[in-house]
Order: C-alpha cells, then structure tokens, then sequence
C-alpha cells in the first residue's frame, strides 16, 4: 500500500496528555504533531499515512482530528516558489526560471497561484504534472496525487470555515436539485 505525506493544520482546545492520546488512539500513531496540549492554540501534524489513495489518507486524517475536537483548517501548502520548485526536483534555480518564462523547455509552464514580481508562488499539484508530463522530472505518482487532493481538501476546508450552516444548506438543496 502507498504511504502518503501531507500536513493537517488545526486549531484545538487545551487537552493535556488526554487530547494527545485521543488523537494517538483515533489514529494519529502515524503523524508528528506540533502541538501545545496544555495550552492548545494552532497546531499541525505532518502525516506519513499508508492507505489504498491520498484521499483514503487526508480525509481519514482530517476526520479523526475532527472526532477529537480540532478544528482542522486547512491540509498541506500547495502553495510553492521558483526556489521550492528546484529543490524538490534537484534542478537549478536558473533551469525553473527558464521554464517559468518560456526560454527553454516545451513551454505553457502553469500560471503562478500568487502573481508577484519577485515572489511568485505557484500550485506544486499543477506544476508538478506539468514537469512529468513533459519528461523534466520524476515525481511519484503519489506525491502528484498528495498535492491535488490536499488542494482540493484545503479549498472546501477554508471554504466551510467562512460560510455559515445555513449557506451550506441552501447549497446543498441547490445542489439536489440541479442533480
């Protein structure tokens, strides 16, 4: 079975040792939390998590935070600069650029998420699928598909934090009945 690494970020209430093994026992054995159990506050765990696909993985790890009173606000960063980008892949800084601005390379590099003149970030699910589908680097299939749900998953997290209950009904009912 494949092992998938993500990032769960949480808020979460003062627990002492009894929060930490609720979560060690709801099935967080697989994570290294970062965490004040005597003061609560923000938090994150960085999960190593074998399951049949990523979305097993972070919606599993994401529940089991939630059944323990976190409130999970988001998963891993998708979020990643030109220098990121390099180091992941083993490539210079130079080679990214010339890929980001067309110089070299098959071109129709992704758009950056965050357009910025010196500090521009970019979407590691996009450009991570980009680099292997143009043969410029080799990234596990199953770090690809950690980076598109964790994008996904994060999105309806921050969304479902900023909408009340009853804007989600009225969502779900137009939802029904369009289906």
């Amino acid at each position: 079975m494949p092992t998938y690494s993500f990032e769960v970020h949480f808020t979460g209430p003062a627990g002492g040792d009894a929060l930490a093994d609720a979560l060690y026992e709801a099935g967080w054995a697989d994570a290294t939390v970062s965490f004040d159990v005597e003061l609560g506050g923000e938090g994150f765990a960085a999960f190593d998590r074998e399951a049949p696909s990523a979305i097993d993985a972070i919606v599993s790890a994401v529940k089991q935070g939630q059944a323990c009173g976190l409130n999970v606000t988001g998963v891993s960063d998708d979020t990643v600069s030109l220098g990121e980008i390099a180091e992941r892949i083993g490539r210079t800084l130079a080679a990214v650029d010339h890929w980001v601005r067309g110089r070299r390379g098959p071109g129709d590099f992704p758009a950056p998420r965050v357009p910025r003149d010196r500090a521009a970030l970019w979407s590691w699910a996009e450009v991570s699928a980009w680099l292997v589908a143009n043969g410029l680097a080799d990234i596990p299939p199953e770090e690809i598909e950690t980076a598109r749900v964790c994008r996904a998953v994060d999105m309806v997290l921050r969304a479902s934090h900023q909408m009340s209950a009853e804007g989600w009904r009225r969502i779900l009912t137009v939802a029904s009945t369009a289906a």
